[in-house]
């Protein structure tokens, strides 16, 4: 499963930047984890319309607040964004696909610290709001192996790129 998990994930690092397109999206990002509470962070995405119609990419870096004292966690998520449009619609509804890196750390106190990395898969979808320059989204994605839960999130970022 890793051997299969970093090829793709190398092979996402080759392929897509030269298939992206000039409309870039940066911005916050709030999320819940079912395990890990709150979290906060930054998303990055793009379409790539040269790959064919409605697919795009959907990176994120999380930092979750968990509840339980000495617990810190993270997530790296990379995914492949498919849109389903809508005719006369500013609302876009997506299905998304791809990779997770979790790592979660505990303070031990005085028998030290503990900490454990995972690669697994997300599955999920959501809604775009499309405002022009500024596309809010709101989704959830399961993850597989890696963070091993469901997570709810919404992106704020604006447009960077020629449109």
């Amino acid at each position: 499963m890793r051997k299969l998990a970093s090829g793709l994930a190398v092979a996402a690092l080759v392929i897509a930047p030269a298939a992206v397109s000039a409309q870039v999206q940066i911005g916050p990002t709030l999320a819940f984890h079912d395990d890990f509470d709150f979290g906060i962070g930054a998303t990055f995405g793009a379409q790539a319309p040269q790959l064919g119609e409605g697919i795009g990419f959907m990176a994120d870096l999380i930092i979750f607040f968990p509840s339980t004292d000495g617990v810190d966690y993270f997530e790296i998520n990379g995914n492949v964004t498919y849109d389903f449009p809508l005719e006369n619609s500013t609302v876009l509804p997506f299905a998304l696909g791809g990779l997770n890196i979790a790592r979660a750390s505990v303070d031990a106190g005085t028998l030290g610290s503990v900490s454990n990395t995972e690669i697994g898969l997300n599955l999920g979808g959501g809604i775009v709001f499309d405002a022009g320059s500024f596309r809010p989204a709101v989704g959830g994605r399961f993850e597989v192996n890696g963070g091993e839960g469901f997570v709810l999130f919404a992106t704020l970022p604006f447009q960077v790129g020629n449109r």
